[in-house]
């Protein structure tokens, strides 16, 4: 179930970022896609002269940990035609990705997946953007 809890975090996204993503969920008709126009939905817009917060953007670098799992992973989050799992770039419309764009390290996210597992990751840390390639 993708229904907002109290617990869930702030998410942060650029305005470029926002309008892509807003784009990208309103044609996405998978779980990731549900997740990620949840997360569009409660947004909070930063502005472009803030100072870097340390949150997912597209093509962060982000380490986070699988608590179901106990294992940690580093990736990029990228728009759905940049992924590649070899290269270790998850897409946003991805459950993965989806829960970790917005988020900044300490902030986890959960879910229930298609399957009926659970899933709960924490993001550990943020890398800086990097050009899309």
């Amino acid at each position: 179930m993708l229904a907002q809890t109290p617990q869930d975090p702030v998410v942060r996204m650029t305005l470029a970022d926002y309008q892509q993503l807003s784009a990208l969920s309103d044609a996405a008709d998978t779980l990731g896609g549900a997740m990620l126009s949840q997360e569009v939905d409660r947004a909070i817009v930063v502005a472009p002269n803030e100072p870097d917060q340390g949150f997912v953007r597209l093509h962060s670098q982000v380490q986070y940990m699988d608590l179901i799992s106990g294992r940690t992973r580093t990736l990029e989050v990228v728009p759905p035609a940049e992924a590649d799992i070899d290269r270790r770039r998850v897409s946003v419309l991805s459950p993965v990705g989806a829960a970790l764009i917005g988020l900044a390290a300490g902030d986890s996210y959960s879910w229930t997946g298609e399957d009926g597992r659970a899933h709960v990751l924490v993001v550990v840390d943020v890398g800086g953007e990097h050009a899309p390639a």
